[in-house]
């Protein structure tokens, strides 16, 4: 979406298939009022009957050597629905949890749930028991399909909340569940049950890590999801594909809990008819032979990722020719990996977009010839659909107004995108979708810093959230702190984000022990083993103690910032030092 196409205006004005005006809608628990798609599909299932009967014979899913075509996936999704809904009485609104690796299974999960008026509930595969633990108890999960891992973190609660659990790909009987293929054999020929769903009600609930350590329950409704796939669906009506154009292909090197994986990976590639080839975690060999082997257009992963292709020792082994867009999301993109990526894939251009899962994934791009002019841009928002603007960081919920172009302060959106609120989280909504003075209702805070020049160009230029962005994985700051600080000997620490070549950033934490003790890392680390997830620990060269409190500002609060500048300096000075 970063040029303008020529034909935008026919596809989107009156009468077109794209029609764009005015909805009114509830976002924040208040009645918002902008610009929305007004033709196109109002519920997921009305996409998901589209492209089955668009694409059925069609290759749908791929996983190592397993392929379904999309009307195998029909039938499947159709079968696990009715179990659904006939044995278990799942009903309009209840909440299906999802917990696995990247198994074919989890998309079915998906669409079986939300083809039907249920709520999906992706959930971290990463968590461990305790995460787990809130995340069903949050959602009030009525069902659960998961594989044996999260089986295994998860049964204590299972049992204690009677939540009925389906399992995938384990040959053990498991006490209290029904395997997927057990569940497909019994309902096998069954049509897909009657959607119950609205354009406005809730068709997801997604986990996203805050600054308070508790993850949010980010609410994603049919028209924020249908919004977003139509947006994408505009983009390719503008640019169409020749009719003998072999079928295209994407791969998925993300989790599917991640809003880039779901919404532009997975979700894309059932609307437009594309094969999704699901990697199970990532491997950068494996993928640059499955780019070679099925061709796909487009890759769309983190930054770490198309850093990790680029440095891989088999990069010229492959021929890589087919991708002629090469990006994604999740992260911010090295400046220098811009030019990077377009003298090494030969016929691809770099591209980059910007969102959250509160946005419903991206809501800017930016790509090829403009992408290499800016940079240290993620783009302008979707022509339309989004509206951004820039207050005071320090304005909390009560903004003065808007501030002017060129001028630094906290990122806000709006649109058919932004989320409906959080989940059991009045005040953290009431906190993240606010009015602005002069501009209405329904705007809300991404806690980025930002500015936008006087194109319309958006520049993230840093966090005001307490947040690192790890590959992708958003990790809290609390979280992590929490942790840590159970610890007795500990005084007081302060987590924050280290910056890396690869992952963009990692965990890093400068602990102050209490007064006649000493600290050490292996002790903390294992101390932290199994309270966090194995990516929100850091690495023992990225725990640092001092004697001395941590500096303080006027009010007592602990400046973060100074010690996370302070060690990024000296990490790189010392860097420097070893060029």
């Amino acid at each position: 979406m970063a040029a303008i196409p020529a034909n935008l205006k026919e596809l989107t004005g009156p009468g077109g298939p794209f029609e764009m005006g005015e909805d009114t809608w509830t976002c924040g628990h208040k009645k918002v009022t902008s610009t929305c798609f007004l033709r196109t599909p109002r519920t997921m299932r009305d996409l998901y009957d589209l492209s089955f009967s668009k694409y059925s014979n069609l290759e749908c899913f791929v996983y190592e050597n397993e392929r379904y075509t999309f009307g195998k996936v029909q039938q499947i999704c159709s079968a696990l629905a009715t179990y659904l809904v006939q044995d278990v009485g799942v009903k309009h609104g209840d909440r299906v949890a999802v917990a696995m690796r990247n198994f074919v299974e989890w998309p079915m999960t998906y669409i079986a749930s939300t083809g039907i008026g249920a709520v999906c509930v992706p959930l971290n595969s990463l968590w461990k028991e305790k995460e787990l633990d809130y995340g069903l108890r949050d959602s009030g999960t009525t069902v659960l399909i998961c594989d044996e891992d999260r089986y295994e973190y998860s049964k204590s609660t299972i049992k204690d909340l009677g939540i009925h659990t389906i399992v995938v790909r384990c040959d053990k009987d498991l006490p209290g569940t029904i395997s997927f293929e057990q569940v497909i054999a019994k309902r096998a020929g069954s049509n897909m049950p009657l959607n119950t769903a609205t354009h406005d009600d809730i068709a997801a609930i997604m986990y996203t890590s805050g600054t308070t350590g508790f993850p949010k329950g980010v609410v994603h409704t049919h028209r924020n999801i249908t919004n977003q796939m139509s947006r994408l669906l505009l983009g390719a009506a503008a640019t169409p594909r020749p009719d003998n154009a072999p079928q295209d292909c994407r791969i998925c090197p993300v989790p599917l809990f991640h809003v880039t994986a779901s919404h532009h990976i997975f979700l894309d590639s059932i609307v437009r008819g594309a094969r999704l080839v699901l990697m199970f975690k990532w491997d950068a060999g494996k993928a640059l032979k499955l780019i070679h082997e099925e061709r796909p257009g487009a890759w769309t992963g983190v930054p770490t990722m198309v850093q990790d292709l680029m440095e891989h020792p088999d990069f010229d082994k492959y021929d890589l020719s087919s991708l002629k867009s090469i990006g994604g999301g999740g992260g911010p993109t090295p400046t220098s990996q811009v030019s990077k990526t377009a003298k090494k894939f030969k016929g691809g251009v770099p591209s980059q977009g910007y969102g959250l899962t509160e946005t419903n994934g991206g809501i800017t791009g930016i790509g090829g010839k403009e992408y290499l002019e800016h940079p240290t841009s993620c783009g302008k928002p979707a022509p339309g659909l989004v509206q951004a603007c820039i207050i005071d960081q320090e304005a909390g919920a009560s903004p003065t107004g808007e501030l002017p172009k060129n001028t630094p302060g906290e990122l806000l959106i709006k649109g058919p995108l932004v989320m409906s609120h959080y989940w059991n989280k009045r005040e953290k909504t009431d906190d993240s979708i606010i009015t602005v003075p002069g501009k209405g209702h329904g705007w809300f805070r991404t806690g980025d810093i930002a500015r936008i020049d006087d194109e319309g160009y958006i520049y993230i230029m840093d966090r005001a959230k307490d947040l690192i962005i790890r590959g992708g994985e958003n990790i809290s700051c609390a979280e992590v702190e929490a942790a840590f600080f159970s610890y007795d000997k500990v005084m007081e620490l302060a987590a924050f984000a280290i910056k890396d070549d690869r992952l963009g950033e990692r965990v890093g934490v400068m602990f102050v022990p209490k007064k006649g003790q000493t600290l050490s890392q292996p002790e903390l680390l294992q101390h932290v083993q199994g309270k966090i997830a194995g990516f929100k620990i850091p690495k023992p060269e990225d725990m640092f103690f001092q004697n001395e409190i941590l500096p303080r500002g006027a009010t007592g609060k602990i400046l973060k910032r100074e010690v996370r500048n302070q060690i990024n300096d000296m990490l790189e000075k010392a860097k420097q030092g070893r060029m």
